[in-house]
């Protein structure tokens, strides 16, 4: 028996225990209970003392249909008027055990009483006299379902009409009323108030299997409820980027994004240098090398900078000499090669005195 039938099982229990026990009451109060071991019968009142019966007979009577109208309409006041109708009902037994008379029957009555109370008090009263939520003309109704795994769920659903099963229910936690476009009818929708939103796109999530059997959860956004994900708030760990050629945005982990930035930043580098050393202007060096360059037959020595050739000498000595010269008017160094084609520094120019 699922939850929301004991609900109402338990109201019909309770009413029908109430009710019984009411009746038996003012059966014993008028055949052999308090009335008669006053001394007093039904037919024999005085004046007074039938008004005041009749009286409580209308006042017990009306009470029963209040209660009984309250939880047929799930008033939530029903539970503390009951309540206070059984402690008062609970004073005429404890009459009857003072005077010493029928004291079992006075016991039991106090036993059904008590009993009485404490469903009143349980969770399953609380429940079935939760507030009813309504939107419109519309009332909300939960019912529980089985699944075929077993697994017992409770759905709900919004009626304009009552339906053939399931009971008016208060507003769960945790969810919100949405419409339908297409049927224009509420329904009920998970609420998560950190779900991350991004202009008119919200983000969610879901967990895939992958072929490996390796279990992943992805997000994404999307500007409608999809099929599967449900909402959730933007993980730690991850920023927001928009994908250029569908402009719809997606997350990217900071550290992957540090990589790519660190990469683009080497690469960029790696092109500053090429372009540097492309355009990089020739060092300020004369040199004085055994050799000129090709075609060129003029000696054998050649002073030359970085893509000119100034001079070519016969003797090392002159190729030094003619080198120092220009040297000292751009205030240049001379390097000098040796044989085993390696250079020597054969002058460098004194800093200027400030």
């Amino acid at each position: 028996m699922n939850r929301i039938n004991r609900e109402i099982l338990g109201a019909i229990a309770f009413l029908v225990t109430l009710i019984g026990a009411e009746i038996y009451f003012f059966y014993s109060f008028f055949t052999h209970g308090l009335l008669v071991i006053y001394g007093y019968s039904l037919f024999s009142l005085e004046l007074l003392y039938s008004g005041v019966l009749t009286f409580l007979l209308i006042v017990t009577a009306l009470s029963l249909l209040l209660i009984l109208y309250g939880f047929k309409m799930r008033r939530r006041w029903t539970r503390k008027f009951a309540i206070f109708f059984i402690l008062w009902a609970m004073l005429w037994p404890l009459w009857g055990i003072v005077v010493w008379k029928y004291i079992i029957e006075q016991i039991v009555l106090l036993i059904i009483y008590a009993i009485l109370i404490i469903y009143l008090l349980s969770e399953y009263a609380k429940e079935y006299f939760s507030n009813i939520f309504r939107y419109g003309k519309y009332t909300l109704y939960k019912r529980e379902v089985v699944l075929k795994s077993g697994k017992r769920l409770i759905i709900y659903f919004f009626s304009e009409h009552r339906p053939k099963s399931g009971i008016p229910t208060a507003m769960p936690e945790g969810y919100i009323v949405k419409i339908n476009p297409r049927s224009n009818m509420p329904y009920l929708e998970k609420h998560y108030p950190d779900a991350y939103k991004y202009g008119k796109y919200t983000l969610y999530k879901k967990t895939v299997t992958l072929q490996s059997g390796k279990i992943v959860t992805i997000y994404f956004f999307s500007e409608h409820r999809p099929k599967s994900g449900v909402l959730t708030a933007l993980p730690e760990g991850y920023i927001v980027k928009i994908n250029p050629r569908s402009k719809m945005p997606y997350l990217k982990k900071k550290g992957i994004l540090k990589r790519l930035n660190r990469r683009e930043k080497f690469v960029h580098n790696i092109g500053s240098e090429k372009m540097e050393t492309k355009d990089r202007k020739p060092s300020n060096v004369i040199y004085v090398v055994s050799k000129p360059q090709p075609g060129q037959v003029r000696g054998d020595w050649a002073v030359r900078s970085h893509g000119k050739i100034f001079s070519h000498h016969r003797t090392k000595l002159a190729a030094i000499k003619a080198a120092r010269r220009i040297a000292k008017e751009r205030e240049a160094t001379v390097m000098v090669q040796n044989t085993d084609g390696t250079f020597s520094m054969g002058f460098k120019p004194r800093p200027k005195k400030q």
